[in-house]
Formats: structure tokens, C-alpha cells, sequence
């Protein structure tokens, strides 16, 4: 005999929302704290006082401030990969390159204050662990788009694919760094047309 599925009633749906109302406090009130205190001198405690939450109800929420982290990191790289699934499938490697920087610069301003958070946090020795998880979100989340930068530098003929995505991350690296801490804006779109001028001789 097959059991119909249960049908949401108004109490399940009024303590879902709560539940993710709660869960977005404490989330904001993390990020405040991390980015004042650091990472290893902020508590739960601190996180559910400042949530105007009960601690218990944080744990039953989050089992740590590692796992409020990973969220955090979590749904910030979702964003950015957002950002990149609809780059046009059909472009040259010159123009999807162009393409992506375009839109991991517009990403970094838009989430200024939780890069700079990340970044901080992770290299704090307490957050050895955070560090690896990330490295491997990241991996696994962008693995699809590096291997359509590596086609198409295939198709250029660049002998070690590999080794330009490593020169374009460093390069994408610099030029969002830059931005963080000098006002480069104005001059952004130049720096990024002199790299792609090494494509046009491909």
C-alpha cells in the first residue's frame, strides 16, 4: 500500500521559516564577530548573543563555529559560481577569458567584505582544517569552468594548459587584491586588455 506524502501544514511552514530566519542571524551575526575578533577569539556563545538567540539553539542549529564557517564559505562560493554559468559556451579563449575576469571582478566588488573575511580567517592557525575544505569546494565547484579554459587553450596550441591556468589565476589573483586596497578601477579594464594581447598571436 503506498503512504501519500505528508502535505506541509501552516505550524511546519511557520517553523521553517523561523528555522531560516534564525539560521540567517546567526550567519550575519558570524560574519560580524569573525570580521571584528577573528575567527579563533570569536565563540558560539558570542555568535548567539549577538543573534539575540539562546546557545542552545544555535548548537542545535550549527554543531560549531567551523561548520557556521564552511556555511558562510559555502554560500559565497555558490554565488560566485553563479556567476560564471551562463558565460556563452561558443566564445574563443581570449574572449571567455575576458569574459570570466569581467565577472570575477564584479564578484569580488559586490563581496568585498566576505573575501576579505575568508581570506583573513583562513590563514589564522586555528583554521588549518577550514583551509583544506575550502581548497576543495573550490575544486570541486570550478572544475567544469577550468576545464573549459583548458580546451580552449588547447585549441590555441598552448602546450601546458595547466600552467596558463596557474598564470591567469595569479594574474586574477593580483588584480582583485589591488582593488581591495588601491582604487585601480579606473584602470582595470586596461590591465586585463594587455593580458589578453598574448591570445592574438596564438
Amino acid at each position: 500500500m503506498t503512504v501519500p506524502p505528508k502535505i506541509p501544514n501552516k505550524s511546519d511552514n511557520k517553523k521553517q521559516l523561523a528555522r531560516e530566519r534564525s539560521t540567517e542571524r546567526i550567519l550575519a551575526s558570524a560574519i560580524v564577530l569573525f570580521s571584528k575578533h577573528g575567527f579563533a577569539q570569536t565563540t558560539m556563545e558570542m555568535i548567539a548573543n549577538h543573534a539575540k538567540i539562546s546557545k542552545g539553539l544555535a548548537y542545535n542549529y550549527f554543531k560549531s563555529k567551523n561548520q557556521i564557517f564552511e556555511q558562510i564559505i559555502d554560500t559565497h562560493l555558490a554565488k560566485q559560481e553563479r556567476f560564471y554559468n551562463n558565460i556563452p559556451p561558443n566564445l574563443s579563449a581570449k574572449e571567455y577569458v575576458r569574459e570570466f575576469f569581467i565577472r570575477s571582478i564584479q564578484f569580488a566588488k559586490e563581496e568585498r567584505k566576505t573575501m576579505v573575511l575568508i581570506s583573513v580567517c583562513l590563514f589564522q592557525p586555528s583554521a588549518v582544517s577550514l583551509s583544506k575544505k575550502m581548497i576543495e569546494n573550490v575544486e570541486r565547484r570550478f572544475a567544469p569552468f577550468k576545464e573549459a579554459m583548458r580546451e580552449r587553450f588547447r585549441a590555441y596550441g598552448i602546450k601546458d594548459p595547466d600552467k596558463e591556468m596557474i598564470f591567469i589565476k595569479t594574474f586574477l589573483h593580483g588584480v582583485i587584491m589591488s582593488q581591495h586596497f588601491n582604487d585601480t578601477t579606473t584602470c582595470t579594464p586596461t590591465i586585463i586588455e594587455m593580458l589578453l594581447e598574448r591570445y592574438d598571436s596564438k
